[in-house]
């Protein structure tokens, strides 16, 4: 049992369940997966082993939130993956697709330019509207190659320190990226998905500067700023 619970526990944080800071309560775990605490202890004392989830006052469970340097290599592999996905979507291109990414790319700007941007759904909808191009390419083969490179084998990064400026110029780059699909350019639509991702590399390497500036043992949650 305590293999299966592991293993639940970990799929979980793979599917996004749970988030880089997020706190992983050993009741609702419990209620969730239908068991006792025991097998659920079991399997966080392994999962703390790993590096998934880490220990805090009063002795609460965390996941882990990547190492931005490691989220780093993993953009610089999707920046040459992902124009090709781009490629392989507008040659099966339909009406139905633009107006997916069109919705998806609406809700995000949405949260962008709430008064708190909340970054849990804005991933959500990121994830969202990168798989629906993923998918439009019809090889489901790739599609999947794209996703292992996409995302940790156990956690996903998160725009957990991303300033609001940052995301509101990530979506911007998404409506490029819908743009040059509106208009049948595959030359555009590769290179605003390849600017995208660079920039969004970018992003994780300001975060791991700053991480390494002020110590690894300081709270270097993102400090809100006014979009212009």
């Amino acid at each position: 049992m305590a293999e299966d619970i592991y293993g639940k526990i970990r799929a979980l944080i793979a599917e996004g369940a749970y988030l880089g800071g997020d706190v992983l309560p050993e009741s609702e775990l419990a209620v969730r997966l239908g068991v006792s605490r025991t097998p659920i202890r079991e399997a966080m004392r392994r999962l703390q082993a790993e590096g998934v989830i880490r220990r805090e006052a009063y002795r609460r469970a965390v996941v882990v939130d990547l190492d931005p340097n490691e989220v780093i290599h993993i953009f610089t592999a999707r920046a040459a993956l992902e124009p090709i996905a781009v490629g392989m979507a507008m040659e099966r291109m339909t009406q139905a697709f633009l107006d997916n990414l069109a919705q998806l790319h609406g809700e995000m700007d949405e949260v962008v330019h709430s008064s708190e941007p909340d970054r849990r759904r804005y991933r959500d909808l990121n994830a969202r509207f990168h798989r629906v191009i993923w998918a439009q390419g019809d090889s489901a083969v790739f599609a999947e190659l794209v996703n292992l490179v996409a995302r940790k084998p156990v956690v996903s990064p998160t725009f957990n320190n991303w300033t609001r400026e940052e995301l509101i110029r990530s979506n911007r780059q998404h409506g490029e990226v819908l743009d040059a699909f509106g208009v049948r350019d595959a030359e555009w639509a590769k290179a605003a998905m390849a600017s995208h991702l660079l920039a969004s590399r970018a992003n994780y390497r300001r975060i791991g500067l700053n991480r390494s500036t002020r110590g690894a043992d300081v709270d270097w949650t993102y400090e809100p700023e006014t979009a212009t």
